[in-house]
């Protein structure tokens, strides 16, 4: 066998990511809002580009022109050429709508700081309670217990729990509780509901309720079913979050809708909405000022450069429009019947089925439908929500959403006194044609945060 080293020319293909591919990716995959602060970051950084009240083309297909203008970069003739561009419009009052302005929301701290002002405490107490009131979490539960206070503060314990029955009296009813039974406790004697028989059964049994246990508690306790249960119903209507009802303190996130979808009879319209994407132009003064400089090869190379950047950057905008709207378009004609009639008509749906349909890759249907929202006569949904996997069932299947809408229909419609166990919800789907086992209810169900049949019985 004959060793040595020689030139061998071979033909080889693959794929190169290229930065404007990199960009178009990126760009697709963001949300409005991450876009919008892409854009921004673009404008600080390239002084080509401007934002614009709205531009078109002179041609009307944007993507040839795109190319063309792509291909004529590094020619002198090319800053000749120009975009059809309107001037950016005044502000008016069209734009207005109450939803750019946000509320201010209380928080739980500063309810109960207002409501410690007017406490009848003396000031070194009052100190205290606001410390008290800072170890209280978003729940409205104390963290810390009297001794734990007691010793940062370096004040006596019985003088903390004499602060902490202060803040247990303030409003909501239950805030400053170390535990879910005192919560209960708490709410139950301002109401004056607490009886006897209701505080032994807290004391004793609080899990077991939790577990509906009742029959267990009736014969510990030596009460018919009836009455524990109607001790129950007393202790359901008390509030086991009391700061729930409060603001954290953390930002609200808002969704604009990136499409909306208009139905009018069998005619489904899919709108892009074309406010939540940033509208960019070339500048018409670095435009002309590259021309000034066009003998400056440096400079030239610069402004040419520049100009490149903001051309792909309108270019990826575009195409993230195009292929939203194609996603979004493809989906409502898959689930025109959910838009029609309701969660128990949606099909199952997945990236590829799109995929196949349009001729792109999965990863793009992907990156298309992630945080984009969709504004429809049921409501605002992700684009995301109408992939969903589903049981063989006649030609198409059945959705696990629609299972699941009628494991909630049957459950509210149930005699609550003989709850419907999986098993029994599994022989009605079977008798609507859709065979699915007992562990898939049991599945749905528990995601759908439904209990068991067993904790759902009433006596």
């Amino acid at each position: 066998m004959r060793l040595g080293y020689e030139q061998i020319l071979q033909q080889t293909q693959k794929l190169v990511m290229t930065p404007e591919l990199i960009q178009s990716i990126q760009i697709l995959q963001y949300t409005s809002q991450e876009l919008r602060e892409y854009v921004e970051q673009e404008l600080l950084e390239n002084p080509m580009i401007e934002p614009s009240s709205e531009f078109e083309f002179a041609n009307d297909s944007a993507m040839p022109m795109y190319e063309e203008i792509a291909n004529r970069m590094e020619k002198d003739s090319y800053y000749e050429k120009s975009f059809k561009v309107w001037e950016n419009a005044p502000d008016d009052d069209s734009d207005f709508s109450f939803e750019k302005y946000v509320s201010e929301e209380i928080t739980l701290y500063d309810f109960l700081s207002e409501q410690l002002i007017f406490a009848d405490i003396s000031v070194d107490e009052n100190e205290i309670g606001e410390y008290i009131i800072n170890d209280i979490d978003d729940n409205g539960y104390l963290r810390s217990s009297a001794d734990e206070i007691s010793q940062v503060l370096s004040v006596p314990a019985d003088r903390v729990e004499r602060v902490i029955r202060v803040i247990q009296g303030f409003e909501p009813l239950g805030v400053g509780a170390r535990n879910l039974k005192e919560c209960l406790m708490i709410q139950l004697e301002h109401k004056k509901l607490l009886t006897h028989d209701i505080e032994f059964l807290l004391n004793n049994y609080l899990d077991d309720l939790g577990s509906n246990r009742i029959a267990y508690i009736s014969k510990e306790m030596k009460k018919t079913p009836e009455e524990i249960q109607d001790m129950l119903d007393i202790i359901k209507t008390l509030e086991p979050k009391p700061g729930s009802m409060f603001s954290s303190g953390r930002s609200v996130k808002y969704v604009i809708p990136d499409l909306t979808l208009e139905i009018d009879g069998d005619s489904f319209k899919v709108i892009l909405n074309n406010n939540s994407t940033p509208k960019l132009m070339i500048s018409s003064y670095y435009k002309t000022l590259a021309k000034d400089v066009i003998d400056d090869e440096k400079v030239s190379e610069y402004f040419s450069d520049r100009l490149n950047s903001a051309i792909n950057l309108i270019k990826n905008i575009e195409q993230r429009k195009s292929t939203i709207y194609n996603v979004a378009k493809t989906i409502v004609e898959k689930q025109k019947e959910f838009f029609l009639y309701g969660d128990k008509y949606m099909k199952p749906l997945t990236l590829s089925d799109i995929a196949d349909l349009l001729e792109i890759h999965e990863s793009t249907v992907s990156r298309a439908v992630n945080g984009k929202y969709i504004l429809s006569p049921k409501g605002l949904f992700e684009l995301k929500y109408f992939f969903c996997s589903g049981v063989g069932c006649g030609d198409e299947g059945v959705s696990s959403n629609s299972i699941k809408s009628f494991i909630s229909e049957f459950i509210r419609e149930e005699d609550p006194k003989k709850p419907l166990s999986d098993q029994k919800i599994s022989e009605m789907l079977l008798d609507r044609g859709i065979d699915v086992k007992r562990r898939t209810i049991a599945k749905y169900r528990e995601s759908l945060e439904i209990p068991a049949s067993s904790k759902r019985r009433r006596f």
